[in-house]
């Protein structure tokens, strides 16, 4: 069975969020409160993992604030919260007809609804509602077994590194087990015990060497997923607990997890570690867990799974559903963070927003949470994840398997490409065609840059101008710089002051500006007439066109740029001195590309 939509209804905050499509993976994108986890916790309920798990709470579930007008209506009128479209396989179909007869199963598509009532409904397209309740044990149980078990994970149920075992003996006995209970339940199920079994110190040597056999394997599938540190283990311990130690710590056994590091050999409590660390291993501990028990016919959520991850960490989470998850199951997970996003399938995203709009009388109207089908959204703030993890992919794509030349500003790319193409026409040296330039807004940015595209592996060169140098100075030592060449503008103009203009020439930019502002006689810059004191070719211009106050436009350095660019033909007819001005940007390019 493939899921196909889901719409979640009367579930805490959500109202209706709609129908919305499902794929293999599916990418729930939204801001904190937005719905993401009460979506999930509701598709849960329809087959889940932990049978208390399954019903849905009128008190505790259903919209506060309509839940008084329900409770009076309930009993004779309960509501759907959860309507679900599935396509079925011809082994399916066979299995359905067997249960609910041949007349009733009319297409390969069943609607499974859950809510408020006793059991599931499911309908086919032109056929009647076929309910659970009417039919025998054996066949519920056929149903059960061909819906997938829908496995649950959130940071809620992490495993603690102390776990006090009265107090999970009594908890079990009480069906009150938490979270992070059931997993260290799981762990022990690995090798075929029980809480219960853990009598006495003297026989946990052997249980120990059991379990840390039993979590070898899942140590490393970790390694393989955990690039930042290949080097963990995990080993347990039993021991009595301490008076010194709080409740319920300070008595009978207490089973201890910690994490193991071969490099330092450093162990730590398994609390003590990274949260990315031990959410894997307690993940990968439920699911074996669950595949055991419920076979391979499973559905995974997962909320918000990078939680607490570094930004690499987040990368290989997502390299690890992509090849361990979804050839085999589908995936439906939460996030609000841009490395949790494939920029390169962003159709499996779907952004969530929790909405209240304004009525004709002026009152809030709350909607809840809606789900925006194919990525829309009208708020962008919950976009943000999206464009940022769009904004990263294509930055990478801009300098990949080649090399890149960091400037200050748009302004200065498009000078560099001009003249590079200039001096390619004539059968000189413009810049290498393995170069891409990537404006940076300004030298402060230069080093969170040069850590984007890898400067450390040597295919980066930065171009700064007199301003640059107090940057420079601050990165000189920095491992940043490393395989990486940093070009100083004053080494190719006369002076230190200034930017790329000066590399243009007084004469050639004099005439570039009146070609562009199309200056009147009386108004024209002439190279003759330098200001004492100004050294700076754009501060010169810009004071020219103060003074002028009427007469003269606001002047905008990134416009004379553009200028050039769009008239190259007129340009190159009549910009005087353009062959000096060539030759200052070749011996620029000279050593841009020896770098």
């Amino acid at each position: 069975m493939k899921l196909k939509t889901v719409q979640v209804m009367n579930y805490k905050c959500v109202e209706d969020c709609t129908p919305f499509e499902v794929g293999p993976v599916t990418c729930l994108v939204g801001m904190n409160e937005a719905g993401k986890t009460s979506l999930l916790e509701a598709l849960h309920k329809l087959n889940p993992d932990v049978a208390q798990m399954g019903e849905f709470d009128v008190l505790l579930e259903y919209p506060r604030r309509r839940r008084k007008a329900y409770q009076r209506r309930a009993e004779s009128e309960p509501d759907d919260a959860l309507v679900t479209k599935w396509e079925l396989g011809d082994e399916e179909l066979r299995v359905l007809k067997q249960v609910f007869g041949a007349e009733a199963v009319t297409s390969q598509i069943v609607e499974i609804r859950k809510g408020y009532y006793k059991g599931r409904c499911w309908t086919f397209e032109g056929g009647p509602a076929c309910e659970e309740e009417s039919l025998s044990a054996p066949a519920r149980g056929r149903l059960d077994k061909l819906l997938p078990k829908f496995l649950y994970f959130s940071k809620c149920n992490i495993m603690e590194g102390r776990t006090a075992i009265d107090t999970i003996l009594k908890d079990k006995k009480r069906e009150k087990l938490s979270g992070p209970e059931r997993v260290f339940l799981a762990l022990l199920e690995m090798v075929d015990t029980e809480p219960e079994h853990l009598s006495s110190i003297e026989s946990s040597e052997e249980l120990i060497a059991d379990l840390e056999a039993a979590s070898a394997p899942i140590t490393d599938q970790i390694s393989k997923y955990w690039s930042q540190n290949t080097s963990l283990r995990v080993n347990f311990r039993l021991h009595e607990g301490m008076p010194q130690d709080p409740p319920p710590f300070d008595t009978g056994l207490v089973f201890e997890t910690r994490i193991l590091n071969t490099r330092h050999n450093l162990t730590l409590n398994f609390d003590e570690r990274s949260t990315g660390f031990t959410w894997f291993f307690s993940f990968l501990v439920w699911f074996s867990q669950v595949k055991r028990t419920f076979g391979e016919n499973l559905f995974v959520l997962l909320d918000d799974p990078g939680i607490g991850l570094h930004a690499r960490a987040q990368v290989d989470l997502l390299r690890y559903i992509a090849k361990e998850l979804e050839p085999h199951f589908q995936v439906i997970y939460t996030t609000h963070s841009p490395f949790m996003v494939d920029a390169t399938d962003l159709g499996r995203a779907r952004t969530l927003e929790d909405i209240t709009v304004i009525g004709e009388d002026g009152a809030e109207q709350f909607l809840g949470t809606k789900v925006g089908e194919k990525v829309f959204s009208t708020n962008p703030d919950t976009l943000i994840p999206l464009r940022a993890a769009l904004a990263y992919e294509i930055t990478k794509s801009i300098s990949a398997g080649g090399k890149t030349l960091l400037v200050d500003s748009p302004t200065e790319a498009l000078y560099l490409n001009w003249f590079s193409r200039r001096l390619n026409e004539r059968g000189r040296g413009g810049l290498g065609p393995d170069f891409s330039i990537v404006p940076c807004g300004g030298g402060e940015r230069v080093g969170a840059f040069m850590g984007l595209f890898g400067a450390n592996e040597g295919n980066v060169a930065v171009l700064l101008d007199a301003a640059g140098e107090e940057q420079l100075a601050q990165m000189k030592g920095s491992e940043l710089m490393r395989g990486s060449r940093i070009l100083m503008m004053d080494k190719y103009i006369e002076g230190s002051e200034g930017g790329i203009e000066q590399l243009i020439g007084r004469e050639t930019y004099f005439a570039l500006v009146n070609l562009c502002y199309k200056l009147p006689r009386r108004c024209r810059l002439a190279p003759g007439s330098e200001a004492e004191d100004v050294q700076c070719i754009v501060d010169e211009v810009r004071m020219r066109f103060e003074q002028g106050q009427g007469e003269m436009p606001t002047f905008d350095r990134f416009a004379v740029a553009e200028f050039l660019a769009e008239n190259t033909k007129k340009c190159k007819r009549k910009l005087p001195a353009l062959d000096e001005a060539l030759e200052r940007f070749e011996k620029l390019f000279a050593d841009v590309n020896a770098s």
